[in-house]
């Protein structure tokens, strides 16, 4: 994605990440950059955060980000680093992304994505998580964010000239067919 003013990007393209196979087993590593750039497999999270009403927190990225710049997304999003657990990562967004710790919220993991040419070639573990903290927007990732209805997400997506983030679409079909009851009747988090 490209931007035509000269403002600043937040970029994270030396981080090291794990590059990894098909199975999602490691092969190496190597930096954000190099691995964009070159096509090769790697893990990702996305945390959908609900209130207790079950409203779904979404976040409208920083104009600053060098990807889906200013598109929509879901709470916390991110990739894995070298050696990190996918666990540890989804944490680690949430609190840099929102302000939110791991005391605050209660998460579970509620699926996968398969790397795909669609979602960057990542490995995708995708979470859930519920709380009744307010999220703190950290500006250098995200613009704005506020918790919606599902009508009212699905109203955004389905206005003209809203631009979202491609992962975040899939899961979010993924949440509306798959995980909606079960959100709804509270079974998602007895445990």
């Amino acid at each position: 994605m490209t931007q035509t003013d000269a403002s600043p990007r937040f970029s994270t393209d030396d981080e090291i990440l794990d590059v990894v196979d098909c199975q999602n087993q490691v092969t190496g590593q190597a930096s954000r950059r190099e691995i964009h750039l070159n096509g090769w497999m790697h893990r990702s999270i996305h945390v959908f955060v609900l209130d207790r009403s079950g409203r779904l927190y979404i976040q409208k990225r920083s104009a600053n980000k060098d990807t889906f710049a200013g598109a929509y997304d879901s709470a916390a999003a991110g990739h894995v680093e070298a050696g990190e657990s996918y666990y540890d990562c989804a944490v680690r967004e949430l609190q840099e992304e929102l302000g939110l710790t791991a005391e605050q919220v209660s998460m579970v993991q509620v699926g996968e994505l398969a790397p795909s040419e669609d979602n960057g070639n990542e490995h995708v573990r995708f979470y859930l998580a519920r709380t009744d903290a307010t999220p703190v927007p950290n500006p250098d990732e995200v613009e704005s964010g506020a918790f919606y209805t599902l009508d009212q997400v699905e109203a955004l997506i389905a206005s003209p000239g809203t631009l979202f983030a491609p992962t975040f679409r899939m899961l979010f079909f993924f949440y509306t067919t798959e995980l909606a009851m079960q959100i709804a009747d509270g079974s998602l988090f007895d445990h």
